[in-house]
């Protein structure tokens, strides 16, 4: 799993951009940076949603 979520924060053909390279490193900050993720997601759908309601 972790190797898609680098991938979708662009680690591409070996290429890890310096948050890749930490996010191996430390847990914390892979399940920081999926936690932000899944919130950031959340909103975007409740937006999404709200906007809905107003037309």
């Amino acid at each position: 799993m972790l190797d898609f979520l680098l991938a979708l924060l662009g680690s591409v053909d070996g290429a890890d951009t310096a948050l890749a390279k930490s996010m191996k490193r430390s847990k914390t900050l892979t399940i920081m940076v999926i936690v932000g993720m899944l919130l950031f997601g959340a909103f975007i759908l409740f937006l999404v949603h709200m906007a809905g309601k107003q037309g």
